[in-house]
């Protein structure tokens, strides 16, 4: 995970109103309203004049807008001091700024094990 890096594949306007749920190859940046629900294969940044009003599930969620739904990340969840979450969130690591405000309740999980080198090469003897 630490050596991908995401491209913003899907950018929502200021301004633009998207209805329905968004699947997206890729990480998405939300400036104005998406009426449904995110899935991307990367990072969803919602501004702070951005609007969520499904949840979102993806590797990373960083929030200075609005979101009112669920949020399921591999990674961690963002929530700016200007950021509002009606929704539950399940991550690895949930920050809160001073000044958001976050209804629901949150689900740590541990972050996905790093795979397991086998050092027993053929002929070794073990």
């Amino acid at each position: 995970m630490a050596n991908r890096i995401h491209r913003i594949e899907t950018i929502v306007g200021r301004g633009s109103h998207v209805k329905g749920d968004m699947q997206i190859n890729g990480s998405a940046h939300i400036n104005g309203t998406v009426d449904g629900s995110i899935i991307a294969t990367g990072f969803v940044t919602v501004s702070d004049s951005g609007v969520v009003k499904g949840g979102i599930k993806g590797d990373y969620a960083i929030i200075g807008g609005i979101v009112g739904g669920d949020i399921e990340v591999t990674g961690k969840v963002a929530l700016g001091k200007k950021g509002r979450l009606k929704g539950d969130v399940i991550a690895t690591r949930l920050i809160i700024e001073d000044g958001a405000i976050f209804q629901g309740r949150s689900s740590m999980v541990p972050e996905p094990a790093e795979q397991e080198i086998d050092f027993n090469f053929p002929g070794s003897g073990e």
